[in-house]
């Protein structure tokens, strides 16, 4: 019947409109998945392994921005939020964050509320999963953060619970993480 209309000659051509519309069906939810997800990026973010002291990495997908300092404000926030696999929050509950900017020199300042300190359990295991799942999920979602400040209600604090100083700014420590 198609033959008729004459565009298509031989059975090669037939099996090429079959490839084609099947091609056709199969790559539109794709490409419309591409379109909506165009503005939507994979983020990794550290928490607390649930049976293990040590980082695990737990993906997001968040909405993309140019601007890292957004980019940071957002991932702090989704930490702040907590796990969403089964891993164990490492950022005290009622903490906020207060500020977020990044320096010239690609330091990421995090200014968090005081519950940060005084809800956190206290541990020197548990000071470091802390600080390093934030630092680790700063410097290594956005390439424009090389270390990472923090900071307690405006102010800067000698340490957090007692093990790590907050003296200087910190860079990514991958030996906490599996």
């Amino acid at each position: 019947m198609l033959k008729r209309y004459g565009w298509m000659h031989t059975p090669r051509d037939a099996r090429r409109l079959v490839f084609f519309c099947l091609l056709t069906v199969i790559a539109a939810p794709i490409l419309q998945g591409f379109a909506e997800d165009g503005d939507k990026w994979v983020a990794h973010l550290y928490f607390a392994d649930a049976r293990n002291p040590f980082l695990v990495a737990e993906k997001r997908v968040m909405a993309k921005s140019g601007d890292p300092v957004m980019i940071g404000r957002q991932l702090i926030e989704e930490l702040i939020a907590g796990p969403a696999e089964g891993n164990s929050p490492t950022i005290p509950k009622g903490t906020q964050l207060r500020a977020f900017f990044l320096i010239d020199d690609g330091t990421a300042v995090v200014d968090f509320s005081s519950q940060f300190t005084e809800n956190h359990p206290g541990s020197c295991r548990m000071e470091q999963l802390t600080l390093f799942s934030i630092v680790n999920s700063l410097i290594l979602n956005v390439p424009k953060i090389r270390r990472v400040k923090m900071l307690i209600n405006g102010a800067e604090a000698q340490t957090l619970a007692g093990h790590l100083t907050l003296a200087f700014p910190l860079t990514a420590d991958m030996l906490l993480t599996r």
